[in-house]
């Protein structure tokens, strides 16, 4: 995937939520905070994407290496792939609170 799909794709994120919610938002005079929560979800997703691409791919590379130790590497890898989609968990709760 090249950079110029990957930027397009994060843009469509982003823009997403705050699109759908902008008519609402527009009668009550806050369109930037519709834009904002959209932002804040989109680069929460993206930057979860890619640290879980990370999180598990460099686990799958150390079990290719020394299969042995997969028992060890497993569980070590799905604490770090649930704390880190916590975080957009987390995100989509507090552009949800101020609605």
């Amino acid at each position: 995937m090249t950079k110029r799909n990957v930027l397009l794709s994060a843009a469509a994120v982003a823009l997403t939520p705050a699109l759908a919610s902008a008519s609402e938002d527009m009668a009550a005079g806050k369109p930037m905070y519709a834009l904002g929560k959209g932002f804040a979800v989109g680069i929460a997703a993206l930057g979860c994407a890619l640290a879980q691409g990370k999180i598990v791919g460099t686990a799958v590379d150390g079990i290719a290496r020394n299969p042995g130790a997969s028992g060890q590497i497993f569980t070590p890898m799905l604490l770090g792939v649930a704390f880190v989609e916590t975080l957009l968990i987390f995100t989509l709760f507090l552009s949800g609170i101020n609605a």
